[in-house]
């Protein structure tokens, strides 16, 4: 007999039990335009065939992290409405609904209730990712709205397609003292108003990227903000959506160092030697089109094989930037800076001087730079690879990604063994270089906006006092890098940008330097005191067609690799012994202003690796002038450590002190924030040169032998010391005559001198005839020279140096050589 149950019961396993309302499905919250009112809707299904009534609970998400309920209603229908009033439900708000159904016969007996998910009825900014690193990536961050957007009238009309632009702004740990860390496609998002979807009503989509600051920082939280929106719709008037979090994590960058003959510290640390000459690719990324390339050339070593960097070239996506002094002989020329080619558009290139020249800087878009420090026998380099290009490097430097032993390697990656055949792979053959060509077309990168969007660089209405849409002004097209410099600079590259945006058609000059005549597009750098004006240096000015074709004979690309020799011995020829190297290089080095005033940054291995650079050097070239050309080293070093350690600036006010003013200034000037305010009577970046002291000439161009038929004897190379960047500097010429046999001096000419450095100036040669006479006998015209020139400098047109003699000559007719004096035979 089959078991009868009441109406509101079900047989369940032989037993009468209260029939259960159907479970719903979970319940959707959207939202819905109403007139001018923002409702929001939730709704669910069921499944069952029978007649139902449904209870729908409204809540929301409290301050403090509790549910609160707004309001609880009984419907027939599957959905149920709650209006966004601006007042008990506001934009922001989180918001859940639940629903529970009934049987219409049996109201009591509720199913169990389903929520919904949370419904964050506004904006919402969802990032791609939350943590990131300062590695030149772009990410996404999509800005989506759950609710429909006003007109600006404050309606939600659907006649016209309305827009709602929302600022945007960053902001970050430590700002004030670290700058910002995050850039912005745009500050600005538009958002449009349209039907909703999938719970979206609209949405746009910018880009955000870390900031490449070289701070050593570990990790830093930044957010990224919309400001309050001003409308008339009473619901979004003042809205600003939740900020969000991004953590940036740092990336140090790289330094490769090449110092003096030279010695190279590649990116990871490894240490080698190149005494190779010729032209080589010091650093080249995989990544973007970025490159150096170096020539060496030999640097005066009577005993042993020795080269020095004499110039670079770097190219960086559609820049190619030359400074170079291998176009001469060493202690003969001057470096030259060339932009050889710009691209327009896309170039964000810096050129800047400290110490009157003696430190050139060339600073990329990406962050990467070269920095030559300048001497006689040619330059020294310090080059910044990016975080970006972290295992993506190649050439000389290494291979930046942590691992010295595998620095050592060939173009397609495997490692090597040995270092001459590491050092001959990236050795270029003759005419491959950038020195003799530009890439006739560079693959750039696809040009992205990054924008400062502080809160600070937004303007301001004068009416409402509210944050407007930011302008152009705040956005670039380069990679946002922050490099703070602890050496004061002077900011040049509007003298050398300028000089290759010329039209066609401006009156240019020809400069015939070196071992051939051959046309040299460049700019003279000039040295200009911290804080002053530069130098009226004259300026060659080419077409961009002109520098594509610049290149010049270079004879060292010619010659086979130095098979490496013994090893060096001691004592050296002059017998300078090991111990007394040490003693001498301990003394220069840890003894020095730069090593004093930077020791709680610089650490012992740098200090020592100078140290045995300089023995090195002495060794190599048995000369003592070579005592200090590490010295640049620890400042670069020291300059790089106070970058990184900028939270605890304070505490290396020493450090900061030195690098404004070298030695203190020599105790003949006061510290600025600019270098070196030098006491009257003194000058030079770091006061060390008197001004009323009479210049000293060492030696001319050539050792005072100039072939007329074969060179330039125009402009004379004179080098020395003492020299003053002044109005009054002077060359004096005093032409020799034969006369009874004898040379006879005849009045002097005087010509202004163009300065170069404290030890270096060119003398522009009087107009002569530099025939011989007519009368001079062929035994006058065998032994003695064409014509001879004493030359001396003054600095203030009244104390001359003492004088050098210039001896031109005509190579068609004459053999000249230098023993005790310059003797001249017919050929």
């Amino acid at each position: 007999m089959s078991l009868l149950c009441g109406p509101d019961e079900v047989n369940v396993g032989g037993l009468c039990k209260t029939k259960q309302p159907p479970a719903l499905s979970v319940p959707v919250i959207v939202s819905e335009v109403k007139g001018n009112t923002v409702h929001l809707k939730c709704s669910f299904d069921s499944s069952s065939s029978s007649s139902l009534g449904y209870v729908v609970t409204w809540s929301r998400l409290s301050p403090e992290g509790r549910k609160e309920e707004l309001r609880q209603e009984t419907t027939i229908h599957t959905s149920a409405f709650i209006e966004l009033d601006g007042f008990n439900l506001r934009l922001g708000n989180k918001i859940y609904c639940s629903s529970s159904s009934f049987l219409l016969e049996s109201p009591d007996n509720w199913s169990t209730p389903v929520e919904s998910q949370e419904f964050l009825a506004g904006i919402k900014l969802k990032p791609e990712v939350s943590r990131v690193s300062e590695a030149g990536r772009r990410y996404e961050l999509l800005v989506e709205s759950t609710v429909p957007v006003p007109c600006p009238d404050g309606s939600f009309s659907s006649m016209e397609k309305c827009v709602l632009s929302l600022q945007l702004n960053t902001s970050s740990q430590d700002e004030d003292l670290l700058g910002a860390d995050l850039s912005l496609s745009s500050c600005k998002v538009d958002l449009s108003q349209g039907p909703c979807s999938d719970g979206v009503c609209s949405r746009d989509l910018i880009h955000f990227s870390p900031n490449t600051d070289f701070v050593k920082e570990g990790e830093r939280t930044s957010y990224i903000s919309v400001n309050p929106i001003i409308t008339q719709n009473f619901l979004w008037n003042g809205y600003s959506p939740e900020p969000v979090q991004i953590n940036v994590k740092e990336v140090p960058p790289a330094y490769c160092y090449s110092f003096t003959d030279p010695h190279i510290i590649t990116f990871d640390g490894r240490y080698y030697e190149n005494y190779q000459i010729g032209t080589f690719v010091l650093y080249k990324s995989n990544l973007w089109p970025f490159e150096v390339h170096v020539r060496q050339w030999e640097c005066g070593s009577l005993v042993h094989a020795a080269s020095c960097v004499c110039g670079f070239v770097a190219r960086d996506g559609g820049d190619v930037i030359a400074f170079d002094m291998c176009n001469g002989e060493m202690h003969e020329t001057k470096p030259h800076l060339s932009v050889k080619i710009r691209h327009r558009s896309k170039s964000s290139i810096r050129i800047s001087e400290s110490y009157q020249g003696r430190k050139v800087t060339i600073t990329f878009s990406s962050g990467a730079f070269v920095r030559a420090d300048v001497s006689n026998w040619g330059m020294s380099l310090t080059l910044r690879a990016p975080s970006s290009d972290q295992n993506h490097t190649e050439g000389l430097c290494g291979t930046y990604d942590g691992q010295p032993d595998n620095d050592f390697h060939s173009a397609g990656g495997a490692t090597m063994e040995l270092l001459q055949d590491f050092i001959s792979e990236w050795r270029l053959p003759a005419g491959s270089s950038l020195f003799d060509s530009v890439p006739a077309h560079v693959n750039t990168p696809s040009i992205h906006s990054y924008c400062s969007c502080q809160a600070d660089h937004l303007k301001s209405s004068p009416v409402s006092g509210s944050p407007q849409i930011s302008s152009d002004s705040t956005c670039t097209n380069h990679r946002p890098v922050h490099f703070r410099s602890f050496i004061p600079t002077l900011d040049v590259t509007a003298e050398y940008i300028r000089s290759i945006e010329l039209q066609k058609g401006n009156e240019r000059q020809q400069l015939t330097l070196g071992r051939l005549h051959r046309r040299f597009q460049s700019t003279d750098m000039q040295g200009t005191s911290t804080g002053a004006t530069s130098s009226s240096a004259q300026h060659q000015s080419l077409s961009s067609s002109d520098l594509k074709s610049f290149s010049y004979f270079f004879p060292e690309d010619h010659e086979s690799s130095v098979e490496p020799g013994p090893p060096l011995e001691w004592p050296t020829p002059s017998g300078l012994t090991q111990q007394q190297a040490r003693a001498q290089c301990e003394q220069t080095v840890e003894n020095s202003s730069i090593a004093v005033g930077c020791r709680l940054l610089l650490e012992d291995s740098i200090i020592g690796r100078a140290v045995a650079m300089c023995v090195a050097d002495l060794q190599l070239k048995d000369e003592l002038s070579w005592l200090n050309a590490t010295l640049p080293l620890l400042e670069n070093e020291c300059e790089r450590k106070l970058v990184q350690e900028q939270r605890r600036q304070g505490e290396h006010r020493d450090a900061v002190n030195i690098l404004r003013c070298p030695n203190l200034c020599n105790w003949n000037g006061q510290c600025s924030d600019w270098g070196c305010v030098c006491f009257p009577g003194f000058s030079s970046y770091d006061c060390s040169q008197q001004m009323d002291q009479i210049p000293e000439i060492t030696k001319l161009m050539k050792e005072g032998l100039c072939n007329v038929r074969q060179e330039d004897c125009s402009t004379i190379q004179v080098f020395g010391q003492g020299f003053e960047d002044s109005s009054q500097l002077m060359c004096e010429f005093v032409k020799e005559k034969i006369e009874d046999g004898e040379w006879v001096m005849v009045a002097p000419q005087f010509v202004q001198a163009t300065f170069r450095n404290d030890t270096g100036l060119e003398c522009r040669l009087p107009v002569e005839d530099n025939q011989a006479p007519a009368h001079m006998d062929l035994e006058t015209m065998t032994n003695r020279a064409v014509t001879r020139w004493q030359i001396k400098v003054s600095n203030d047109g009244y104390s001359y140096s003492n004088g050098k003699i210039l001896t031109l000559y005509d190579g068609a007719c004459q053999i000249c050589s230098l023993d005790t004096e310059i003797i001249c035979t017919l050929r």
